[in-house]
């Protein structure tokens, strides 16, 4: 996290004027420190070639959003009088009000480029200071030292810094750290929440321009770098500018699930296949100086897995035959990606001396046989490509077109003379015989080379890339156990009370005989079960007949029973899975959270469960959901104290549980931008050495849009995971969790009053924020709605959210919050006294973390912009007073938070300064928000057809641009 640092002695008055003319003297990450005029010379930068650009094609539009953004940065005038400021802000909107539809779009295209371009400075920037962290420590120390320093950075969220600290704070030996590093696991699991708003072309750019920006660092720092060099590397920035602002920025029509899935992995090809293997490899190297031994080959502490293609909870679009699409197309491109990978290596390996094993393994008569083994897995890895061909072509043909299949025009050929690898082990154990051999041969060097790379990329990415969980609601899967029952004459099982459900489903399962006869199983529609239920059980087929390793898990959405978990056990048994998925419920609700103990004591102690399982189990905790359903506050007490006694059910039951966290990136869905110190705040014992977490929408983009960003998440949830397995948190004491059940309580009938209670707020609601208008942004494949029908609470927890970061009140992240923590602002106001409060927040670091969050989230609000939203769009007076108390009670929670924390403004405590080159930006795009909706929402004053496009493009635009601006969805 970025933060600027002032000159001693100043008042926060003084540093707020000195933020607003951009003199603060330097950024800090981690607490080193960096210019910050370097941040501002790439903003400034990539900002006039920009200007450049729209100069020359429109120079009315370029004089335009010059005139708009100097006055959005005098209003932000800190020094401004009441008045000046009230004054300065009419002046501004009503600039914007007088705009034709056509320069509302363009501005609005103007801003959100802006905004781009000052994430990928900002990115750039943290990767330069993180690069220039690492040499300053190489005076007067070993070399191995040196080269774990420069490897990666000597922070604590970095493995070389954490070794360290566990060594020096925690005491731990360093044969224990070692041990501990090689058997963990973090798992990203890669989902298709629509919050990504930028298209693949232009993230592409994006990329594109980060490289470029490096390039210019290094040639400005090469004193050999010639005057052409540096004028090359100038070009072709301007060049990917200038194809950015050409460039379409939205979305004309939504993504089926293949497009998604391509799409949405694309950082897997593009990214992650390089920057994992050069991670291990900087990990390598810490590892080797600081517990003096090499990671292991096999070593994976690093996978990856997928929901495109594979979650079709609430999105009718997602199919069996989808799902095998997309684990087909996945294999395709695995397969490429690994030949071209073996085509290098097989002019790397032109050795001949070899040891018995390998001489074995591809025959004695051969002069070159690391060659003669690569060619033999290049042609069996050809002959994998083919495979796949034919079955895209085999989906083609059926009923429904399938965008992936029918792009590759593929003509029957015939069959290669090699088969196709279908286990993993067939492509990584030759690889790993020849490493044998090179180092047995005195080749060590050209075995640390490429091949290395190779064979870590196979043990992290496997022959799927990412393979897919399945996803799909509890009750669709009682509905498909009810159709098996009604085909083999038993009745009723959708009115069984649980006990029955229970005892029927494990009684089958023991029985290890299939209700259904041979055959029947794919005959079900022919015999009068609705298509819904046979959609499911064909969902249920793919888990016998995709290829090992295609899918990680099944997920069981709205779970609240043993018997949810049992009934996709019997599915998968039905469909003739030999070797069935983990099925893991995931609780999502407060109910179900408080529940999930109970759920699990249950399904443990089930008939034969514990055999079929292994006494592992798989548990998914919902973070969005959950915050929708009560309340921020009331949703991290309950997946808090549910994963504490859920774990504490397990030990008691004798299984080996893990959770996998549902959250994205962002706070309002459960996330911590700061993802170290995230991690450290879960539950002791919760984590132990595996973790498991979504990253979702726009978070991928910001976390693994470039291998400098990859590597740097990755050795972030690497060194968490790491020290949490040594670190002692402080237990909770009683009167903390006393204080945190009041909380919630208060915090939860607050929420719940406002949302659910209150009858004005779901028209407030719709009548404030562009949530009705979401739907035409045409992010994602699946409906804002699990129920077209419903109302707020039928709502998914993305659009809910996005909505609300839309008008920049971000009201999901703290309503409720303020009612809590009252105590905080004047004694007996609120269940919990300040000084109480305080106490938590020093000693309590999931406290604190929890607090610092919101009041990060906070520092990114304001309340004028949700105020002009109000003024312009809602006209019902009641509303109006609704968003007036809403307003209210955000100033009340953000008294509490600052109370405890002690800071004196939200982004002093948690250096959000950054928000400063991007403020006025993001304002003038709210106010062109705001007036594309009044226009459109405006019946009296009827637009042409023309006139109706442009504004619908206008909106989309500065939707785009206000989450891209804010580089989350809140």
């Amino acid at each position: 996290m970025l933060r600027l640092v002032y000159p001693r002695g100043l008042g926060s008055a003084a540093r707020r004027s000195l933020w607003a003319r951009g003199s603060a003297t330097t950024l800090v990450e981690g607490g080193k420190e960096l210019g910050y005029a370097k941040v501002i010379e790439d903003i400034d930068f990539l900002r006039t070639i920009l200007g450049n650009q729209i100069e020359k094609q429109n120079p009315e539009l370029h004089t335009l959003a010059r005139k708009l953004r100097t006055a959005a940065r005098d209003w932000r005038d800190p020094n401004s009088t009441k008045a000046q400021y009230a004054t300065r802000f009419k002046a501004l909107c009503e600039e914007v009000e007088c705009l034709s539809a056509a320069n509302l779009r363009d501005v609005a295209r103007a801003f959100s480029h802006l905004l781009a371009l000052t994430n990928v400075a900002e990115t750039h920037t943290t990767a330069r200071m993180l690069r220039e962290m690492r040499p300053q420590q190489l005076e007067a120390i070993s070399d191995v030292t040196a080269t774990a320093v420069d490897a990666l950075p000597a922070k604590l969220d970095s493995c070389a810094g954490t070794i360290d600290a566990l060594v020096d704070q925690d005491g731990a030996s360093v044969e224990a750290i070692y041990a501990a590093l090689i058997q963990q696991q973090v798992e990203i699991v890669f989902t298709a929440h629509p919050t990504e708003v930028n298209r693949e072309e232009l993230l592409a750019k994006h990329r594109n321009l980060s490289e470029l920006l490096m390039e210019r660092d290094s040639l400005r720092d090469n004193p050999l770098a010639t005057t052409y060099e540096r004028k090359q590397n100038e070009l072709a920035i301007h060049r990917t500018i200038s194809a950015m602002w050409d460039s379409d920025i939205l979305r004309r029509s939504k993504p089926s699930p293949q497009e998604e899935a391509r799409d949405g992995l694309s950082m897997l090809r593009n990214v992650l296949w390089d920057a994992v293997p050069s991670y291990l490899r900087r990990l390598d190297a810490v590892v080797l100086a600081k517990c003096a031994k090499r990671l292991p080959l096999k070593a994976t502490p690093l996978k990856f897995s997928s929901w495109m293609g594979g979650d079709r909870d609430g999105n009718p679009n997602v199919t069996s035959s989808v799902t095998r699409e997309v684990v087909i197309s996945q294999r395709r491109q695995a397969a490429l990606l690994y030949l071209a990978e073996l085509n290098k290596l097989r002019i790397e390996l032109s050795v001949h001396r070899c040891n018995a094993k390998l001489a074995q393994l591809v025959g004695n008569s051969t002069t070159e046989p690391y060659k003669a083994l690569v060619s033999n897995l290049i042609a069996r890895l050809r002959a994998t490509v083919h495979w796949a061909d034919s079955e895209l072509v085999k989906i083609q043909s059926g009923a429904e077109l399938n965008p992936l299949a029918a792009t590759l025009h593929v003509e029957p050929a015939a069959k290669p003379a090699a088969d196709p690898i279908f286990n993993v082990d067939e492509l990584a154990g030759p690889l790993e015989v020849m490493h044998e051999s090179l180092v047995a041969s005195g080749y060590e060097e050209i075995a640390d080379g490429d091949l290395v790379d190779l064979i870590r990329r196979v043990a992290a990415f496997g022959l799927q890339l990412a393979p897919l969980d399945l996803r799909q609601e509890s009750e669709r899967h009682a509905r498909a156990v009810d159709a098996i029952c009604n085909v083999v004459g038993v009745q009723g099982y959708l009115s069984w009370s649980e006990e029955d459900k229970v005892k029927w489903l494990s009684t089958e399962l023991m029985s290890g005989r299939p209700l259904l006869r041979r055959g029947m199983f794919e005959r079900l529609a022919e015999v009068g079960v609705h298509k819904e239920e046979v959609e499911v059980l064909q969902t249920a087929a793919l888990t016998a007949d995709l290829p090992t390793g295609s899918l990680s898990a099944y997920i069981i959405s709205q779970a609240t029973s043993a018997s949810d978990v049992l009934a996709v056990e019997l599915l998968m048994a039905e469909a003739g899975a030999s070797k069935p998925l983990p099925v893991a419920p995931l609780f999502e609700t407060l109910d179900d959270l408080n529940a999930a103990p109970a759920t699990l004591r249950q399904l443990f102690n089930s008939p034969g469960y514990a055999d079929r399982s292994g006494r592992k189990q798989l548990v998914m905790v919902g973070y969005s959901d959950s915050a929708k359903d009560a309340g921020r506050i009331a949703a991290m007490w309950a997946q808090y104290t549910s994963q504490e006694k859920m774990l504490e059910v397990a030990k008691e039951c004798g299984f080996d549980i893990k959770f996998f966290h549902g959250k994205g990136g962002t706070v309002g869905r459960g996330g911590n931008p700061e993802g170290y110190k995230s991690i450290l705040a879960h539950p002791q014992g919760t984590i132990n050495g595996f973790f498991r977490v979504t990253e979702q929408g726009e978070m991928i983009a910001k976390n693994y849009g470039d291998i400098q960003a990859a590597e740097r998440t990755l050795d972030i949830f690497t060194s968490g995971v790491l020290r949490d397995q040594f670190l002692q948190r402080p237990v909770p004491t009683p009167e903390w969790r006393a204080a945190m059940a009041a909380m919630s309580d208060v915090s939860c009938e607050f929420y719940r009053s406002v949302v659910r209670g209150e009858p004005k707020f779901v028209p407030y609601f719709r009548s404030a924020t562009p949530e009705l208008e979401l739907g035409d942004l045409n992010v994602g494949s699946r409906p804002a709605k699990r129920n077209p029908k419903g109302g707020v609470e039928s709502l998914r927890a993305i659009p809910w959210i996005f909505a609300w970061a839309q008008t920049r009140l971000n009201l999901p992240v703290w309503l409720g919050i303020g009612k809590a923590l009252e105590g905080a602002v004047g004694r007996g106001h609120g269940p919990v006294e300040l000084d109480v409060l305080q106490a938590m927040y020093k000693d309590w670091p999931w406290f604190r973390t929890t607090i610092d969050l919101i009041e990060g989230l906070m520092a990114k609000s304001e309340r004028a912009i949700a105020e002009h939203y109000d003024k312009r769009l809602v006209t019902d007076p009641e509303l109006l007073k609704l968003g007036a108390h809403l307003r209210e009670r955000f100033l009340v929670t953000e008294q509490s938070v600052l109370a405890i924390t002690g800071h004196p403004t939200p982004a002093d405590a948690n250096e959000l300064q950054s928000l400063r080159v991007r403020n006025h930006k993001l304002d003038v795009l709210n106010i062109i928000q705001v007036e594309t909706l009044v226009r459109l929402r405006n019946e009296s004053a009827p637009l042409s057809a023309e006139e109706q496009k442009v504004l619908k493009d206008a909106l989309l635009i500065t939707i785009n641009g206000i989450a891209t601006g804010m580089r989350n969805s809140a």
